[in-house]
């Protein structure tokens, strides 16, 4: 656990969205690379994956979140997901809910989304009874953001996770009160036009990097590791024209992390 000084802000690096049961699965969760400057938040989007990370031995390093992903819409048991989650909030074992969303990227998935939208509004629901932050996953679906607004200005803060709307989105929905922070991965370094123009220009006090590992790999890769959070951090750095050190970027980062999830409840490790 860390301790309150200055010097944990030093070389520290916030993974704000990967899957730690799928990595160890994938073999993907090089801790001994990281280490101790490490700290991620780690979604599950089952009972199973749930228990894995639940028990890691590195769990004084790790957010956990638990949610139902639009793509699951039709293949999971709802009732049986949803009920678990309340669980989890009543036992105050989680600290994030999500990722929750919508994604029509296939025809296939957006045949779900009458369903993709009854998953959304109980975990809209529970994560604003609970005032506990979400993490969204979106994909072709923003004008869905935007019409859930009000009920998203509600909760103590949203991670736009992987974020693909331009700049103008990402401020309007900040515009409307949403406390609203956005996160992204590898499209940082596959040219990605949308993510490089967000992490270019929108506020540093709004931003995250993020892993999704073991997933959103780049071409010609297989997966995605957990240490590629460096690679990741120095790709956005490079794009910050207000950053006078690489160590300045890192402590901004760390202070959003530590305010996105550990906000409104006491601090367990931290700098504020």
């Amino acid at each position: 656990m860390l301790e309150k000084n200055d010097k944990n802000l030093q070389n520290c690096y916030c993974d704000a969205h990967f899957h730690y049961s799928d990595c160890k699965h994938d073999l993907c969760f090089d801790y001994s690379n990281i280490a101790d400057n490490w700290y991620g938040c780690t979604t599950a989007h089952s009972i199973e994956e749930w228990e894995t990370q639940n028990t890691a031995p590195e769990k004084e390093h790790l957010i956990q979140a638990f949610g139902m992903h639009p793509q699951s819409a039709g293949f999971i048991d709802i009732e049986k997901n949803a009920a678990f989650l309340e669980k989890l909030i009543q036992n105050k074992e989680v600290s994030a809910i999500g990722e929750a969303g919508f994604d029509y990227f296939t025809e296939e998935f957006k045949s779900n989304a009458t369903l993709q939208e009854k998953m959304w509004n109980i975990q809209l629901e529970l994560a604003t009874s609970a005032n506990l932050p979400l993490v969204v996953h979106c994909r072709k679906a923003n004008e869905k953001l935007f019409e859930y607004s009000k009920q998203l200005k509600k909760l103590p803060a949203v991670l736009f996770h992987s974020f693909m709307g331009t700049p103008v989105e990402a401020l309007s929905l900040c515009r409307r009160g949403i406390n609203a922070y956005f996160s992204f991965g590898k499209q940082l370094m596959n040219n990605n036009k949308k993510t490089i123009a967000c992490m270019n220009e929108l506020p540093l006090e709004r931003l995250l990097c993020e892993t999704d590992a073991p997933f959103q790999f780049l071409k010609n890769q297989q997966r995605t590791y957990v240490s590629e959070i460096k690679d990741i951090y120095k790709a956005a750095f490079s794009l910050r024209k207000d950053c006078e050190s690489f160590e300045q970027f890192q402590n901004q980062l760390y202070k959003n992390f530590l305010i996105l999830f550990m906000y409104p409840k006491p601090f367990n490790f931290g700098i504020l």
